[in-house]
């Protein structure tokens, strides 16, 4: 694999993938699957400006359920310069509100694989990802995307089947969350998988995005993750325009860290070193291929 020279952030830069949980304001929604500490729509602000990111995209936090009024509060502060991901009730949604979030600057659905019990079962994620998709579709405007997040790299050949299928993108969280090896247990290298080679298919084929996000959920190698390095390598190679960057500030904890404890207790955030990260990853991308992930592919993708 080549080396390149570590690189600045580009002007014009996007961070993806992010929340903002201020809990006084807007309460979390009963039956959550974790409670977050505070993080402020200042403390966001700070963070985006201390790694030289200018465009936001806001994924609304889980913690809050289908209720988008922060979502929607928080997008209008910053006067159409940002976009936004939802969370819907597809039974249930309306176009009027669809139009709606439309205006506000929401470009793309998060499906909560964790409310509906889809995180381990491939057929829950194939009905939630079409059923989403399909009421997109049935509302009419371009520019929106089904945005997830699992675990199992054996999935993806049917997952790739679905991708290609769909009437809207689908963009998928966190390198897929598959393990490098600090985090892998002894199981077998994933980048050399059958599921692995059908996900990077997926991406050739055009329909489907890849944050490239959170590597503390695929790596315990911080801060520089360089057990991702091939990984991420082999996705970029599939497809350059078909990634983007996304910081998941405040940085929640781990999935597995959240086992056996109570939902309700509030969590510390992960202390995470950011710009460590930034700087081991662009040593990883060209420079075309570092401009596009940051500035190009996202403004495709979130309709800028």
């Amino acid at each position: 694999m080549a080396d390149y020279s570590s690189k600045p952030v580009p002007k014009g830069a996007w961070d993806t993938h992010h929340h903002i949980f201020e809990p006084e304001k807007f309460p979390f929604a009963p039956g959550r699957h974790f409670t977050p500490s505070v993080a402020t729509l200042d403390d966001l602000k700070a963070f985006e400006k201390s790694v030289g990111v200018g465009h936001i995209c806001i994924a609304h936090g889980l913690s809050y359920g289908p209720d988008c009024t922060s979502l929607l509060y928080y997008l209008e502060q910053f006067k159409g310069e940002a976009r936004g991901i939802c969370v819907i009730d597809e039974t249930s949604v309306t176009d009027e509100m669809l139009d709606s979030y439309h205006a506000a600057g929401i470009r793309s659905v998060r499906l909560d694989f964790f409310k509906h019990q889809a995180m381990n079962d491939l057929e829950k994620q194939v009905t939630l990802i079409e059923a989403t998709a399909a009421r997109l579709a049935k509302w009419g405007p371009k520019g929106w995307s089904v945005q997830a997040q699992q675990p199992h790299a054996e999935y993806w050949p049917r997952l790739r089947a679905v991708a290609q299928k769909l009437p809207v993108p689908l963009v998928i969280d966190h390198m897929g969350l598959l393990k490098g090896e600090s985090m892998a247990e002894g199981a077998p290298d994933v980048t050399k998988t059958s599921g692995f080679a059908e996900l990077l298919g997926a991406l050739a084929d055009g329909n489907l995005w890849m944050k490239i996000s959170a590597p503390y959920r695929n790596s315990y190698q911080d801060f520089e993750y360089l057990d991702l390095k091939l990984m991420v390598r082999k996705m970029v190679d599939a497809n350059p325009k078909r990634v983007v960057w996304g910081s998941d500030w405040p940085h929640t904890q781990r999935h597995q860290d959240r086992a056996g404890k109570n939902p309700s207790d509030k969590e510390p955030f992960l202390k995470i070193d950011s710009a460590k990260w930034i700087e081991s990853l662009s040593t990883w991308l060209s420079d075309e291929e570092w401009q596009a992930m940051w500035v190009g592919n996202p403004q495709e993708l979130y309709d800028y």
